[in-house]
């Protein structure tokens, strides 16, 4: 896979972080940065994912009332022929 070399800049203390992490891991620290970028990737698409759910949910359950709505009066009619 190509790869591209980017510069970033990063507090002090979270480059410290990134070191330890790094030593204890035994890996580089691009290739937690890497981990760390796919991962965030992977929650944001969740998210985005888990919000379009949730937002075809409430629109089912809405339509889902309107059809409860217009068989109502049909529905009530058949319970009179329920003993």
């Amino acid at each position: 896979m190509p790869v591209e070399h980017l510069n970033i800049t990063l507090p002090i203390p979270l480059k410290t972080a990134l070191d330890h992490e790094a030593k204890r891991e035994r890996t580089k620290r691009s290739t937690l940065i890497q981990k760390a970028v796919v991962l965030y990737l992977r929650v944001a698409k969740k998210e985005q994912l888990q919000s379009l759910l949730r937002e075809g949910c409430i629109e089912m359950a809405s339509e889902s009332r309107a059809v409860t709505r217009a068989f109502k009066k049909l529905d009530d009619e058949t319970w009179s022929y329920v003993d």
